[in-house]
């Protein structure tokens, strides 16, 4: 199977147990093989950022450094590797950067989608809104 690059949406529950999507999130991880899953700084940064979120997390809020090593132990599984960004990434994220409407909140998905597809991955994410990257392959997780 093409490797993958996974949103926050598929990270965070994975890393949190009382999570609602951590059972198919776990399921999802559990069928990987050695380097199939990529991380990239985008969504590390995501990942520490909803962590700390207190609105999130409610009272398992926690500081930056305590999420860092989460993903830094995340990082030390066979299935798990660091990407650094592909160096063709600029002229496929400006293609996908062409809504005629403001869409702030859709800039970083469309960096996650430019991504995956300059890394020749696959998107995984619970989120069904990467399906409108025209070019994308996209594993929409189940719920």
């Amino acid at each position: 199977m093409k490797p993958c690059l996974a949103d926050v949406s598929a990270i965070l529950p994975l890393l949190v147990l009382d999570h609602e999507h951590n059972k198919p999130a776990r399921r999802w991880f559990d069928r990987l093989s050695a380097d199939e899953l990529g991380l990239c700084r985008h969504t590390q940064i995501a990942v520490i950022r909803l962590l700390g979120n207190p609105h999130i997390m409610g009272e398992l809020a926690m500081p930056a450094s305590h999420a860092w090593r989460m993903l830094q132990e995340l990082l030390q599984d066979e299935r798990v590797l660091f990407l650094q960004e592909p160096e063709n990434i600029d002229s496929i994220f400006s293609t996908l950067l062409t809504w005629p409407f403001p869409a702030a909140r859709l800039v970083g998905d469309a960096y996650l989608a430019a991504f995956a597809m300059a890394s020749s991955r696959r998107m995984v994410t619970f989120d069904t809104g990467f399906r409108q990257f025209k070019g994308l392959e996209v594993e929409i997780l189940a719920r």
